[in-house]
């Protein structure tokens, strides 16, 4: 074996002697952790915010559009708020954040802003964000509203889902 080929190998060799059961470790070498039972994750992934948005008013251009943010929670929230983030091009007209107060679970906190629809311009995001005072600290969940003044796009059809419910589905493509 060429000399520039032994040195690796002699340590990658030094290295499994060291691993090996029963094999001494090197002085300062940190010893591998204790087996140990595997752990079980028992936590929720779900957010406890869960926030909707919808219109009240027809979409029509040039006109104003009411959009009511609700926000409910599964755990006690205290000083809840929901605040406009951006008006994606429509036009905001009023307040741009609303104080919601204290939100228990299973009850619905909402607020209303209003937007004026652009005479021209094909799609404009609506964002926002749900904010309030959780148990380990402050909790904030955003939500959208997709303003398609001219309707969308692409055409869907009624479905029934697994649980009996009838939902619009629309063929998923990228929004560029």
């Amino acid at each position: 074996m060429p000399q520039a080929m032994r040195s690796p190998a002699i340590f990658a060799l030094t290295l499994l002697a060291f691993a090996a059961p029963g094999g001494a470790a090197p002085p300062g070498a940190v010893p591998a952790p204790a087996s140990r039972a595997p752990v079980l994750c028992t936590a929720s992934v779900m957010h406890p915010i869960q926030v909707s948005v919808v219109a009240l008013d027809p979409v029509r251009r040039g006109g104003d559009l009411r959009l009511r943010v609700s926000a409910s929670s599964r755990l006690e929230l205290g000083r809840a708020q929901v605040r406009m983030l951006s008006d994606g091009g429509a036009p905001r007209r009023g307040a741009s954040a609303l104080a919601l107060g204290a939100l228990a679970p299973g009850q619905a906190g909402s607020g209303t802003f209003t937007v004026n629809v652009p005479r021209s311009g094909n799609r404009f995001y609506v964002q926002f964000e749900v904010s309030a005072d959780g148990p380990q600290g402050r909790l904030t969940r955003g939500a959208c509203y997709n303003l398609l003044p001219d309707g969308p796009l692409e055409s869907g059809r009624v479905v029934s889902t697994p649980e009996g419910r009838r939902v619009m589905e629309v063929a998923a493509r990228r929004i560029d």
